[in-house]
């Protein structure tokens, strides 16, 4: 995602509701970003944050991916 570039409201809804799924103890790392947890997941993305951008991004790249049946190609290689 472009740097300024504002987060779909769409998008950032879906990505939140899904990350208010996991568990609490959930951490993820990102990269030079460092490492995250539930909790802070949900504060970038709110704030549309690069980190938030990010994670927007990748869940929806993914969840594009499953929806087209993409993900199945992919874990065959």
């Amino acid at each position: 995602m472009k740097k300024g570039k504002k987060i779909n409201i769409n998008e950032k809804e879906i990505v939140m509701a899904q990350v208010r799924t996991y568990d609490s103890d959930f951490e993820l790392s990102i990269g030079s970003f460092g490492t995250f947890s539930k909790k802070e997941l949900l504060e970038n993305i709110e704030k549309e944050s690069e980190v938030g951008k990010q994670i927007v991004e990748i869940q929806m790249n993914y969840l594009r991916d499953l929806v087209s049946g993409d993900i199945y190609k992919i874990l065959e290689d």
